[in-house]
């Protein structure tokens, strides 16, 4: 049966390989809303994942469909990926030292078999520290890691920048944007059906 990954992201493409697994990518493009004030943040994470593979597997019905977002969450609110260095700076001066969480959402829509699709939907958090780094030092960081298109200006999954992460709770593919741990199970029940 043909797997889809909805998602554009080398890492998430990179953890289902790497997991031995044969699939497609096909990005979903679709609109993602920013979470609304005083949202679930979560949940928000799930329902962007949800419209993912909505918009997929509408075009594909007869594969296995996968969506996923991720979110770097501090306190009450979702960090996004920096504007400019300088945002990137700011932003990893404002991570060091303090524990934020990374929660990573899979929807898994499962072709009909005689029936009506199944979906399984799936969330993980876990927990990251940055190191407490000086500006200048960050700065340096920054000029040679050029992190504008990761959240929160760091990827664990690049060497260069995962240098800056001091610990992690949980686990690493939630980290990198896939709950991979709950994904294999349900890629195991699935299989022994």
């Amino acid at each position: 049966m043909k797997l889809i990954l909805a998602s554009q992201s080398a890492g998430r493409a990179a953890l289902l390989k790497a997991a031995g697994y044969r699939f497609r990518k096909i990005p979903s493009h679709v609109h993602e809303p920013e979470a609304p004030e005083g949202a679930h943040l979560e949940r928000h994470v799930l329902e962007l994942a949800i419209l993912k593979a909505e918009a997929v597997a509408a075009c594909h019905p007869e594969a296995i469909v996968i969506g996923a977002d991720t979110a770097l969450i501090l306190g009450r609110r979702i960090i996004g990926k920096p504007d400019t260095l300088d945002d990137a700076c700011r932003m990893l001066a404002e991570l060091g030292g303090r524990r934020h969480r990374i929660s990573s959402a899979a929807c898994v829509i499962l072709p009909a078999r005689g029936g009506k699709s199944r979906v399984v939907k799936l969330v993980d958090t876990a927990h990251v520290v940055l190191r407490k780094w000086s500006p200048e030092r960050i700065k340096r960081h920054v000029a040679l890691t050029r992190p504008l298109s990761w959240a929160g200006a760091y990827a664990v999954q690049n060497p260069l920048s995962a240098a800056i992460v001091e610990r992690i709770e949980g686990d690493l593919a939630t980290v990198i944007g896939l709950p991979m741990g709950k994904l294999e199970k349900v890629f195991s029940i699935q299989c022994s059906e």
